[in-house]
């Protein structure tokens, strides 16, 4: 089948790129503390101040670990649901990321208050010790903003507020800066100054995020549902990936601040909190570029539309090797003056041109990683995971103390294994499908049976009423390679033209739009997807008798019409019956029918 129809990235790259700065922003927020106190508390407190904040690090981890397990994992859920046209499911899980946050702060708090002076002593030892158990007590103070965090930040992302995400992000920076200098330069606070500039800066911006989630039309109300076993072990299931990934980190950086201490002594274990700070700020692109398509792959996936999993995947690509790339770059070149900043007299130079090439290649890493993550492969995200920001750093820190090499070859040694690693699982999950009713495609695992079995059509159109029509008349070739008869031909021609001259009239600025037709358990239908804000034209009382016509005549030929408006774009459902009905009352796609 030819119908010369081809699915291009116009839209998706139009969304990504307008979601992605400000997902990267989302995530500098969180880890921008760190590099704030790294730097301001080196300048005021020292050297070994400065080390001190680096040995509390692991704290903050797993406070970060919570939160992403929790919101991370209902975020991923909403997605798949928002995918399935279930946005009242979708919402039941951001009420129990609510409920769940609201319940394990409160009981972290509570431990870490009592233990702090005992999981100083664990993380530090010696001289450090009261320094660490200063800053590490204000930050289990402040656990609750510092966990929940998290939901506004992710959920804010799946409404297409990525405005207020930039927001929240420029008003932790400033409350941060802010609090920082007020703390530790003029009240003299020192690091429990530092740490509570932190908590403040999270509090506050938590709340902005909050308010701005629910700031005119959300999908998503504040408010707390009865908790569901099998939506709390699905949330779960979803968030550890991400969870592991920081509580990961929590035990890579305790060993491998040990490791650094017996390697290279004081010296090194100051070159280490510099380079672990510039790591954090890493994560931005690290993390942030695999982030913000995510949820659109979640979306995709479910609703099984792999030709937009595919346009998406090769964005992140591009975008991460571009950006990680320059940032590598910037590093070595700024050798001298990053160790100004942070009064560093140590040569920086070998060790940021490492930490430069593990970027490079962790960000690519990362993007796989959550692909498995967003295609449901959870055993190989966390086994991914584990090698890449536990075992392999670990081994390969080991290794190079015992041998006498430069420690900080670790970081692109244990990167380029994280590499290997998500290919082998890659291969392995590959050959296994093979053996299947459905094989996964070689690359992105994904069950390509419906484009071969040419069930379903994915094209792309510019919002112009001659490219409507044309769209309208190719589709017959897809309608006869579906043996669908004159009637159900006509009426995907019809649903086409009518529905888009609609969206196009009522859309102002639309540029393109995605469509997928489809024929799938006995029923025919369209799929359409276009930006903008929220217009559904099934309930658009506002149009002439004109389009109320076309309108109303789909409506009464469908079987079951939808309307979702999620991570800024709108997606518009239309099954018309062809065949029989399918007995359980639920199509492809999840819509229930009316």
């Amino acid at each position: 089948m030819d119908s010369g129809l081809k699915q291009d990235n116009r839209l998706l790259k139009k969304g990504y790129f307008k979601t992605l700065f400000p997902v990267m922003f989302s995530v500098l927020g969180a880890t921008i503390n760190a590099v704030i106190d790294g730097i301001l508390v080196s300048q005021k407190l020292g050297r070994t101040a400065l080390a001190a904040v680096n040995l509390s690090m692991p704290v903050y981890f797993v406070l970060c670990t919570i939160g992403a397990l929790i919101a991370g994992g209902a975020a991923v859920c909403s997605a798949r649901k928002a995918g399935q046209d279930n946005m009242k499911s979708s919402q039941d899980y951001f009420q129990d990321a609510l409920l769940l946050s609201t319940v394990i702060s409160v009981i972290v708090t509570a431990c870490g208050i009592i233990f702090c002076r005992s999981i100083a002593g664990l993380l530090s030892g010696g001289d450090l010790t009261e320094q660490v158990y200063e800053y590490c007590l204000i930050t289990f103070i402040g656990t609750a903003p510092a966990i929940m965090i998290y939901i506004p930040i992710n959920y804010l992302q799946l409404e297409g507020k990525n405005h207020s995400i930039s927001i929240s992000v420029i008003l932790m920076i400033a409350t941060d800066i802010i609090l920082d200098l007020l703390f530790i330069y003029v009240l003299n606070m020192g690091l429990g100054g530092a740490s509570a500039a932190s908590v403040v800066s999270s509090l506050v911006t938590c709340i902005y995020g909050f308010i701005a989630l629910q700031y005119k039309e959300t999908n998503y109300h504040l408010g707390f549902t009865k908790p569901s076993r099998k939506r709390l072990r699905k949330l779960l299931k979803y968030g550890s990936p991400l969870a592991l990934t920081n509580l990961f980190d929590a035990v890579k950086l305790f060993m491998i601040n040990t490791i650094v201490i017996i390697a290279a002594g004081e010296s090194g274990a100051v070159v280490w909190a510099v380079l672990n700070t510039l790591s954090e700020l890493s994560l931005m692109i690290v993390t942030g570029v695999s982030r913000a398509g995510a949820p659109m792959i979640s979306t995709c996936h479910t609703a099984k539309e792999n030709s937009r999993i595919r346009i998406l995947t090769a964005l992140e690509v591009r975008t991460g090797m571009i950006l990680s790339a320059i940032f590598a770059l910037a590093i070595a070149l700024l050798n001298r003056p990053i160790g100004v900043i942070f009064s560093v007299s140590e040569d920086l130079l070998l060790p940021l041109i490492c930490l430069g090439i593990s970027v490079i290649i962790s960000t690519i890493c990362c993007v796989w990683e959550r692909h498995f993550n967003s295609i449901g492969l959870i055993v190989c995200a966390n086994i991914s995971s584990f090698a890449r920001n536990c075992m392999l750093p670990i081994a390969a820190a080991v290794f190079l103390m015992v041998s006498g090499a430069p420690i900080w070859l670790f970081l692109p040694l244990s990167a380029a294994g994280s590499a290997a690693v998500i290919a082998l699982l890659t291969f392995i999950e590959y050959l296994y499908h093979q053996k299947t009713s459905y094989p996964l495609s070689r690359v992105l695992l994904l069950d390509d049976h419906l484009e071969r079995e040419n069930k379903v059509l994915d094209f792309s159109i510019t919002a112009e009423m001659t490219e409507v029509c044309d769209a309208s008349d190719k589709i017959k070739a897809f309608c006869s390679a579906n043996n669908m008869d004159s009637k159900a031909t006509m009426k995907l021609g019809l649903a086409i033209e009518e529905l888009l001259n609609v969206i196009i009239l009522k859309t102002p600025g639309l540029k393109s739009l995605d469509l997928r037709a489809f024929a799938l358990d006995g029923n025919t239908g369209l799929r359409i997807h276009y930006a903008g804000k929220s217009y559904d034209p099934f309930k658009d009382n506002d149009a002439d008798d004109d389009f109320l016509m076309g309108i109303n005549m789909i409506n009464k030929m469908s079987e079951a019409t939808l309307h979702i408006h999620t991570l800024g774009i709108n997606i518009i459902t239309i099954i018309f019956p062809e065949k029989e009905h399918n007995k359980t009352g639920e199509n492809k796609y999840g819509t229930n029918r009316r």
